[in-house]
């Protein structure tokens, strides 16, 4: 078992989809919730405090090197230390054999483009914990990354079959290509991007300034936004009070008119002496128009009338 920073970490013996050999790999048995002071930057992911946390999202088959995200792969009940463990190989490049598999397999571009976008993430991670971020290595790791992952989310937009928030995925891609240095493309993006993204304006405007101003550094999202995005308060549901009629006094009963069998005119249920009422003749069973009865009434409503 393995505890960072609240996260929790054991190995787990699975079974390969693909060639149904049982290895061991780590698995995050504890996440932590997010909060308003969690780190999240302007791409909308959460920044992990050690790299080996994300690379625990995909599993590789030390047998036939099938990658994919560990929920594709069945638990088995054998101790993982009785099985072979899960290839040693660096913690960014398990999303690589990710989306390298998902392309052996026909598997949709969304999908490619979310594993890279977490090779991405991962490789950040680990130079940040190498406190290399400001190497020639990093820079050429990160635009390799961002480079995959904008190819495969171009691909994704392009492809009109799937349903989903396309427009969040927009803004992505301009945020993806706004720190790869390409402004004008990001710009594009960005400029499509409206309310249907559920994002707050003013992270959209913040990165559109960005990228008309030529900056392709990464943005730390404030809590606020952080709780506007990742937090949203629950919707209130209007308030009803029930308001109860008083019994009304009993009314003596009406002698009954004669029948009338010789006219085919309506018949009226009208009380002698009493007006008919407006619509037409009065109804039998004693419901009247626009008759009140118990029921519950919409506090909001009558004061926004």
């Amino acid at each position: 078992m393995l505890v960072i920073e609240n996260f929790v970490l054991r190995p787990e013996s699975v079974i390969c989809p693909a060639c149904n050999t049982v290895f061991a790999t780590p698995n995050v048995t504890r996440l932590p919730n997010m909060t308003r002071d969690s780190q999240v930057e302007a791409d909308l992911h959460r920044v992990l405090p050690d790299p080996i946390i994300r690379a625990s999202f995909v599993a590789v088959c030390p047998s036939c090197i099938y990658a994919w995200w560990f929920s594709a792969f069945s638990s088995h009940y054998i101790l993982p230390e009785l099985v072979p463990d899960t290839p040693d190989i660096e913690l960014s490049k398990k999303f690589a054999h990710a989306v390298l598999t998902g392309r052996n397999n026909g598997s949709h571009s969304l999908d490619r483009a979310n594993l890279a976008l977490n090779g991405a993430w991962c490789a950040r991670e680990c130079h940040v914990l190498a406190g290399t971020t400001g190497s020639a290595e990093y820079q050429a790791d990160n635009t390799r990354w961002l480079t995959l992952a904008a190819q495969e989310l171009q691909e994704a937009l392009l492809d009109e079959s799937w349903t989903g928030n396309r427009n969040r995925y927009s803004y992505i891609m301009g945020e993806i290509l706004r720190q790869l240095g390409e402004f004008d493309a990001a710009l594009g993006y960005f400029n499509v991007v409206d309310r249907r993204s559920l994002l707050p304006k003013q992270l959209v405007e913040h990165q559109k300034q960005m990228a008309a101003a030529h900056q392709a550094q990464i943005v730390t999202l404030p809590p606020h936004l952080v709780e506007e995005i990742f937090l949203p308060k629950p919707v209130q549901q209007p308030t009803y009070t029930k308001y109860e009629i008083p019994p009304q006094p009993a009314q003596p009963a009406q002698p009954t008119p004669p029948q009338n069998y010789g006219n085919n005119q309506p018949q009226s249920y009208a009380r002698p002496g009493m007006p008919t009422p407006p619509g037409g003749a009065a109804r039998p069973g004693g419901v009247q128009p626009n008759q009140q009865y118990e029921g519950y009434i919409n506090i909001p409503q009558i004061l926004s009338a």
